[in-house]
């Protein structure tokens, strides 16, 4: 009988959440709704390209409190699959209408899924690394783009010294926000956001939204957020 009931225990999957990933799906549609209103009425397509990268990571940041990891992952897969259709067709200009070559937009939410593998049941580092890129990432290229500073050659793209530097900042402040209930020490949160700052410093044409997620809450988890 116990036997046949740990049976039953393994063979459980998670429940479906229809009403919530419903609710997801029309959050994410009204983000690059509003993006497109915004890009129509006069907003660069750089900002509205940040806009979506940010709000979006921060939407993905709390799904782990309303779907299953394979609700998330089901849900990453088909929105990339849709950024890709919506690019090959040069549909979306507010995400893809950039000059330079970037996969960047399509790999994002493949990246979360990696994240999201590895760090399920551990929120707060999920979280915590999703909000860091999520965050830094257009901070970093603002401010990379308004600061004259020296630059150097990535595989199909550049990066810069302010750029970089704003990264880490982001990544600090975040850091020493979530010391506030995380164990997170000082010397921890600076490793990390240098770790990161360094990491995003070495890839163009997007690739850094693919690497970074995972790599993010790795790094937050191991000095201490869980």
């Amino acid at each position: 009988m116990s036997r046949s009931n740990d049976s039953c225990a393994c063979c459980r999957v998670d429940p479906v959440h229809p009403a919530e990933l419903a609710a997801v799906v029309a959050a994410v549609g009204a983000l690059f709704g509003s993006a497109e209103l915004l890009r129509r009425r006069g907003v660069s397509t750089h900002t509205t390209r940040r806009y979506t990268h940010a709000t979006g990571g921060m939407i993905a940041a709390v799904l782990p409190a309303v779907l299953s990891l394979g609700e998330y992952v089901g849900l990453a897969l088909v929105v990339a699959a849709v950024l890709a259709w919506t690019r090959a067709r040069g549909l979306l200009a507010s995400v893809h209408g950039v000059e330079r070559p970037t996969l960047g937009a399509t790999l994002f939410p493949l990246g979360l899924a990696i994240a999201a593998i590895l760090s399920w049941s551990h929120p707060a580092a999920y979280g915590l690394g999703v909000m860091t890129f999520a965050l830094a990432d257009p901070a970093a290229a603002t401010v990379g783009e308004r600061i004259g500073s020296p630059r150097w050659t990535v595989w199909r793209g550049t990066k810069s010294i302010a750029g970089s530097l704003t990264f880490v900042g982001v990544a600090l402040v975040l850091g020493l926000v979530a010391s506030l209930w995380a164990p997170l020490g000082l010397l921890g949160i600076g490793a990390v956001a240098l770790t990161l700052g360094a990491i995003e410093g070495l890839f163009g044409f997007g690739l850094d939204n693919l690497v970074l997620p995972p790599i993010a809450v790795l790094a937050w988890r191991a000095v201490g957020a869980d």
